[in-house]
């Protein structure tokens, strides 16, 4: 079975980064907001490219971005930040510079002026809503990764540490001790974690971390990272299913199996281990999660059985009653697996 994965894995990523560019009539709306979502599926064509070489991806990133920019520039907030991970690319490719100013002044707002929470960790408030105090997983890849990013292609020092520390203190106020798993959320405030070991929260975690292994390479937070990476991922591996899926709770087996968090999942095992970071016997538990996500992609290119956008909420049932959905992000995050499959899923 996981010959057949790596025989079609390139198939089936051209097949998901089509669609994702050119959705059908009644998903269309989707790619016409500049958010978080949209961010992460630049994020995932930046990786098909990586994997494949298809400069039909980049170009449509630009023309992405160009149907914002400079007109309609977006409101600043972490979630806002995402789609600029899709400007880092283009600039890193050589493609064009004209995005340099938009990233700086994002990075410099991540620096100076965005909302914060305990011990500075960045608060995840939106354009749209506010979270006074709270800190969520999903600022780990929507902000701090973007910093990173900047601050590597940049040399610009101040941003990559900047999203270190954020690393750290995310960790050290979601982590849930007896798992090293992460919860939702953490309200500032009330000094309360919030929320479960939910799957994608802990996918964002994942991911996000992973690309940080490489980012800060040979730098002083490097450690860090890592050191978050192992323990995070101790409780990741522990709670893959025998299908190679995990749950929208962690925790939680009756819970339904969901496909963006093990995407994300897939893509931080296969990257941490040929890194060498993680142990090489974890290749095939990042293998059969991909595996195990080309059975969800339908014959028009969705990856199938992604949960919806969630909040913050209370309980396992609350998550676990959040439907299925296309969306994005899903898109995004299969795209960073099977780019991960061809990328680092040989045999070292």
């Amino acid at each position: 079975m996981l010959n057949l994965q790596a025989s079609t894995a390139k198939e089936q990523l051209a097949k998901l980064a089509r669609y994702t560019m050119r959705p059908q009539e009644q998903e269309r709306f989707h790619m016409k907001t500049w958010q978080w979502g949209q961010g992460v599926a630049l994020y995932g064509l930046g990786k098909a490219y990586d994997a494949l070489g298809d400069g039909l991806y980049l170009d449509y990133i630009e023309e992405w971005l160009n149907g914002f920019l400079p007109e309609h520039p977006p409101g600043k907030s972490i979630n806002t930040t995402a789609p600029l991970l899709g400007a880092v690319k283009l600039i890193k490719e050589g493609r064009t510079d004209k995005y340099t100013a938009i990233c700086s002044a994002f990075a410099d707002w991540c620096l100076n002026d965005a909302p914060r929470s305990v011990e500075e960790a960045f608060e995840h408030s939106c354009t749209e809503n506010r979270y006074p105090g709270e800190v969520w997983a999903d600022t780990l890849f929507m902000g701090c990764l973007f910093l990173a990013e900047w601050g590597t292609l940049t040399g610009e020092k101040r941003y990559t540490e900047e999203a270190v520390r954020q690393f750290a203190l995310h960790y050290k106020y979601l982590r849930d001790p007896a798992t090293g798993l992460i919860v939702h959320g953490y309200n500032g405030n009330t000094g309360s974690r919030m929320g479960v070991l939910w799957g994608r929260g802990n996918g964002w975690f994942a991911a996000a971390s992973a690309d940080m292994l490489e980012l800060t390479q040979g730098s002083a937070g490097a450690a860090t990272i890592q050191e978050g990476y192992l323990a995070h991922m101790a409780g990741v591996l522990a709670t893959q299913n025998e299908e190679g899926m995990w749950h929208t709770v962690l925790d939680h087996p009756a819970s339904y199996m969901e496909s963006s968090c093990t995407a994300a999942f897939a893509y931080a095992i296969l990257k941490g281990q040929s890194r060498g970071v993680l142990p090489a016997a974890c290749r095939v538990n990042g293998l059969r999660a991909a595996d195990a996500l080309l059975r969800r992609i339908d014959q028009d290119g969705q990856l199938t059985e992604g949960s919806g956008g969630t909040c913050v909420m209370p309980s396992a049932a609350d998550y676990n009653a959040i439907g299925y959905a296309y969306s994005p992000f899903t898109q995004g995050l299969g795209m960073m697996a099977l780019a991960g499959t061809i990328l680092y899923g040989e045999e070292g």
